[in-house]
């Protein structure tokens, strides 16, 4: 399970700047809120997540999602050991360093919130990538599960293959600071459910 040690710019409790991109900060927190609020509903008994970063959205599924188990991975070491201790303090939360790619991952999930941020980008193309992606969280996903994701902005939320797009919500929040340090205030609160290929019945 291959995991990468970086050097980060400027890394706190309230941003994680690496190569001069704003991997995550805390302005992405009230968009989250409203996210994990509205979804609550769904009340998963396993969750996946991809990516720590700064924690926020571990914490509030914790909240809000109160899952039996929750499993997180996050790539980079620096980042993995917060997660580490984000973890003794929730026992339903297992820690895992590497690229979720290349773990063998045994469990299916109620649902997956994947947010990691590229360091390596794979060298495929943006289609081919989201194909492979969708692929293998359709793999990892019971039949009637969730498949979660950000979405920054006010334009089309891109559909994955063998998913329905649902889009819950279009909102405003006060201004996200982007990875090239531009800001955004509309979002999406979006979501994508397997198609299970059912076997035609005969006539």
């Amino acid at each position: 399970m291959s995991s990468i040690k970086l050097k980060f710019d400027e890394k706190n409790q309230d941003v994680l700047i690496w190569n001069g991109q704003v991997v995550m900060s805390r302005t992405e927190e009230a968009y989250f809120q409203a996210l994990f609020q509205r979804l609550a509903y769904l009340k998963p008994d396993t969750v996946l997540e991809v990516g720590y970063g700064l924690g926020i959205s571990a914490v509030l599924i914790q909240e809000h999602m109160k899952p039996t188990r929750h499993d997180i991975f996050e790539i980079e070491k620096a980042i993995y050991q917060d997660l580490v201790r984000f973890a003794e303090a929730y026992p339903s939360v297992h820690p895992y360093c590497g690229d979720w790619k290349q773990s063998a991952i045994d469990l299916r999930y109620d649902f997956i919130f994947f947010d990691p941020f590229d360091y390596i980008p794979s060298g495929q193309g943006a289609e081919k990538d989201r194909a492979d992606t969708a692929g293998r969280m359709k793999r990892l996903l019971n039949p009637d599960g969730v498949l979660c994701h950000p979405h920054f902005g006010d334009g089309d939320i891109p559909d994955l293959p063998s998913f329905t797009t649902i889009v819950v919500e279009r909102l405003k929040v006060s201004p996200i600071r982007m990875a090239d340090e531009t800001s955004c205030d509309d979002v999406a609160i979006v979501f994508h459910q397997p198609v299970n290929e059912r076997p035609s019945s005969g006539s």
